[in-house]
């Protein structure tokens, strides 16, 4: 992990969910994605730019960017250079799917070491099972909404 100054807006537990198996914990201003060491999260993927995207706390509100990727970053599906991010949204980045999340992300291992995806969807939208990852972030206390 990086060793940028900690910072979190209401000690909220902000995370993503990497490729399925990992949980990173958004813990910096500014919190780095890409192949090379000296990034946050360190994805060990030939599409995945050494300084690929980064994720920001502006104002409260937890904002993508993509750092002019060559193979680029998409959110729901959707390319793009910035976007605003709530919770569970998918992210792609380089082909490598990661959940947006806000407070308990379950019990996956930490990614605090490379994650190593040799092959992965091209898209957020080439997930086979969305609902698997979407169902990390059901909250088993509460009850289904009957509206």
């Amino acid at each position: 992990m990086s060793t940028k100054k900690k910072s979190n807006a209401h000690n909220v537990k902000v995370f993503l969910i990497i490729d399925g198996t990992k949980v990173a914990i958004i813990d910096e201003q500014i919190f780095g994605i890409g192949r090379k060491e000296d990034n946050a999260v360190v994805i060990d993927n030939p599409h995945v730019s050494r300084h690929h995207a980064e994720i920001r706390l502006i104002d409260g509100k937890y904002v993508l960017f993509d750092l002019e990727s060559t193979v680029g970053t998409s959110v729901n599906g959707k390319r793009v250079q910035e976007a605003v991010l709530s919770p569970g949204d998918v992210i792609s980045i380089g082909g490598v799917p990661m959940i947006f999340g806000v407070g308990s992300p379950g019990p996956l291992p930490d990614a605090s070491q490379p994650t190593d995806t040799a092959t992965g969807p091209t898209d957020a939208t080439d997930i086979e099972d969305l609902d698997a990852y979407l169902g990390l972030f059901s909250d088993n206390s509460s009850t289904e909404d009957s509206s």
